[in-house]
């Protein structure tokens, strides 16, 4: 970079002038040009350039104050860019029209003026009431004026013909000079946008957070572009105000006030517009409503740029920057540079309202999924009507109320854990998690790790922290399946955990408190095992608080006919299925069947048959093979040969299907006596081998009303006479 060399000009007092030979003023005049251009050509810097203009015009003339004054881009206005000795309320506020006073005059002529008495001259406007006399002269490039020179002076007639050649020199010579520069400083513009959209596109690269993106892109707009405070205004998509969603510079109270509607303030007009809008000076625009509080009064211009943040067509936003004002064409620059960073972060807004969307949700499908869990695992809703099962229905419902460890026992697919999930989810922790665990599918080495967590490095391939399922059950419950089948080892683990409620992370000194319900189920005897020595009597007598005895499924015959029912009415409605039926024979043999695997061996074999069957009748060949074998060997029971499931047990559960849709339509009523109309129908059609005339009298209805009713219900006429 060019040194910076402030010229050493002589201070010449105009009245020594007449004292000079021809011969000394040309030296003198040789030597000033000299200075003069040697300074203008030692900075690029526009600013430092302006100021050299205006200190070696002033030491040189002999003046008071003096200043330069740049044309707008519209030619229309002057504006002060650099001045000495007028003081900040004319440097900031005193805007000359092209042709008004004596610098617009010489702006609008393209001639230099000497005014020796400005009391004199009409085209004086008055800034300082000390000046007596003003000498101005252009700064022509071509033939255009981009600006204008002026000294002034308290004394009268203070400037000289040859001071106005002299002048009419340097304003020549420093239009050429600033035009250099201000191309020099427009490409030195364009490189710093280039490495702070650089910045800011690895900022977008590498910062997942969303938050914290802002704060990196903040932080560059602060140091590369001198914003000192930039802020993020989101639109409510559902109250669609505006708000300050993230800021730098800005303490939480400002981002806080920082709200407004569509078209209030230069925010709401940017979001209602579409358009940028930028605010040289705060202080002349009354759209600057200021309702942040964060731009304090300061002896400098305060600029205000808003540029609108679009997506998808649509304003959603605003990115908004407070910097002091930098001079017009830097402004413009850092206008131009705002709008292409809006558009680079829109993406990463609509990205931020995917997660929020996202969030929300998860959220939403979770508090669902929670609800349809505790209605599926009301207890009042498992099935059965034997006295074994109802007094399990009554434990459910006085252990659920207390935080009591509980024991499950019964044969493998008994449904111990609908027990367990009916009793987390009619208790006080229903809004806390569930975990369970089956410790008899998870290997010894593996099932420490994964109760009670680990600490990184504590074993090979562990490679981070990793919560335990008590930690994460903490404020829940935690159920414990096949409890029968842990190692002696686990099981002191386990005993610690009831007795002192706190759990040791493998790999770790510390402990974690947690607040967890055990709920525990096995299939094993746990009354041998202990006198066995394989399951510790300190820890059965801990778990074994609340024991829950579940029947097995032959022990519970009486149910029978509800469960198959039960099944049959759910596989219907999870297949989407109009019809679905048993032959008597299949009931017969399901009944019969021992049932090794109980209710959940009764489910699988439903399903499977659903799938097998030719039409909507389940025959028992659809069934498995060894449960098809078995039924051959059974005697058959004293059941009507036409029954399929009794009516006083079919038609509860009509009307508990009827009622169990995920939406209650309002027409239960119809849907319900349809059903049932159906079924005594197709009931008393085959009692009479389809003859019509002898189904009414049988049902003691009129015939034209059972011919209705069959249209109605789409009943096939098959066997009809």
């Amino acid at each position: 970079m060019v040194k910076n060399i402030r010229p050493n000009l002589p201070q010449r007092p105009a009245e020594t002038e007449a004292h000079l030979n021809p011969r000394e003023i040309l030296d003198d005049r040789l030597a000033i040009f000299q200075e003069v251009t040697t300074a203008l050509n030692s900075t690029l810097d526009p600013g430092e350039l302006l100021d050299q203009i205006l200190d070696a015009s002033i030491r040189y003339t002999g003046a008071t104050t003096g200043s330069v004054a740049l044309l707008s881009a519209d030619g229309k206005v002057l504006q002060i860019a650099r001045a000495r000795g007028l003081g900040t309320d004319v440097e900031n506020e005193v805007r000359l029209k092209v042709g008004e006073g004596v610098t617009g005059w010489v702006a609008e002529n393209k001639q230099a003026l000497n005014v020796p008495d400005v009391k004199e001259d009409h085209r004086y406007v008055m800034v300082k009431k000390h000046i007596r006399s003003e000498m101005a002269v252009p700064m022509i490039l071509g033939k255009r004026v981009i600006g204008v020179i002026s000294v002034d002076s308290s004394k009268i007639d203070n400037f000289s013909d040859e001071d106005l050649r002299i002048l009419s020199f340097v304003g020549t010579q420093a239009a050429q000079i600033l035009q250099k520069a201000q191309a020099y400083n427009e490409l030195r513009v364009k490189n710093d946008q280039d490495e702070t959209l650089v910045e800011i596109s690895q900022a977008l690269g590498s910062a997942l957070d969303f938050e914290e993106l802002f704060k990196q892109v903040g932080m560059i707009l602060e140091n590369r572009c001198g914003m000192f405070r930039n802020f993020l205004v989101l639109k409510n998509p559902d109250t669609g105000e505006l708000g300050i969603k993230l800021a730098h510079g800005m303490t939480e109270e400002e981002i806080a006030r920082g709200r407004y509607t569509i078209g209030e303030g230069i925010t709401g007009t940017v979001v209602e517009s579409g358009e940028p809008f930028g605010v040289q000076d705060i202080r002349t625009e009354p759209r600057f409503l200021d309702k942040t509080g964060s731009t304090n009064e300061s002896e400098q211009i305060i600029s205000f740029l808003a540029v609108p943040i679009n997506l998808e067509g649509k304003t959603i936003g605003v990115l908004g920057a407070i910097k002091p004002f930098p001079g017009e064409s830097q402004f413009d620059s850092d206008m131009s540079l705002l709008q292409i960073i809006s558009s680079t972060i829109s993406q990463a807004v609509k990205i931020h309202f995917k997660v929020i969307s996202d969030r929300e949700s998860l959220i939403q499908e979770n508090l669902l999924l929670k609800d349809q869990l505790k209605t599926r695992y009301q207890y009042k809703n498992l099935v059965g009507n034997s006295k074994a099962m109802q007094k399990v229905f009554t434990l459910i419902g006085s252990v659920a109320k207390r935080n009591s460890t509980v024991l499950i026992r019964g044969e493998s697919g008994t449904g111990k854990e609908l027990i367990a999930h009916a009793i987390h989810f009619n208790s006080s922790r229903d809004d806390k998690p569930f975990i369970k665990v089956n410790c008899a599918a998870i290997p010894e080495n593996l099932l420490e790790t994964e109760l009670f967590g680990h600490k990184k490095g504590a074993f090979t391939n562990a490679v981070q922290d990793r919560a335990g399922k008590f930690v994460q059950a903490d404020g829940g419950t935690i159920f414990l399946d096949e409890i029968g089948d842990m190692s002696p080892l686990l099981q002191v683990k386990i005993l610690r955990v009831l007795q002192e409620r706190e759990v040791e992370i493998v790999g770790g000194n510390e402990t974690v408190n947690v607040d967890v319900r055990i709920i525990a189920a096995t299939h094993r005897n746990l009354e041998e095992m202990v006198q066995t020595g394989d399951f510790r009597e300190d820890l059965y007598y801990r778990l074994n608080v609340v024991p829950i005895e579940v029947p097995a499924l032959r022990d519970r015959q009486e149910d029978m006919p509800t469960l198959i029912q039960h099944f049959v009415d759910r596989v219907r409605k999870e297949n989407d299925l109009k019809t679905l039926r048993l032959a008597p024979e299949s009931v017969r043999l399901l009944i019969q069947y021992d049932w090794p695997g109980n209710v959940r061996q009764l489910e699988n074999v439903i399903e499977r048959a659903t799938i097998l069957c030719d039409g909507d009748l389940i025959r028992p060949i659809d069934f498995p093979e060894p449960i098809y074998e078995a039924g051959q060997l059974l005697p058959v029971p004293n059941l009507p040969d036409n029954s399929t499931i009794r009516p006083e047990d079919h038609l509860p559960h009509i009307i508990s299907s009827a009622f169990e849709q995920e939406t209650l339509t309002g027409n239960i009523w119809n849907e319900v006596t349809h059903r049932v109309e159906r079924d005594l129908i197709e009931k008393a059609l085959k009692e009479v081998k389809g003859v019509r005339l002898k189904a009414a009298e049988v049902l003691g209805i009129h015939r034209n009303t059972l011919r209705k009713k069959i249209e109605e219900l789409g009943i096939k006429k098959k066997g009809d006479s």
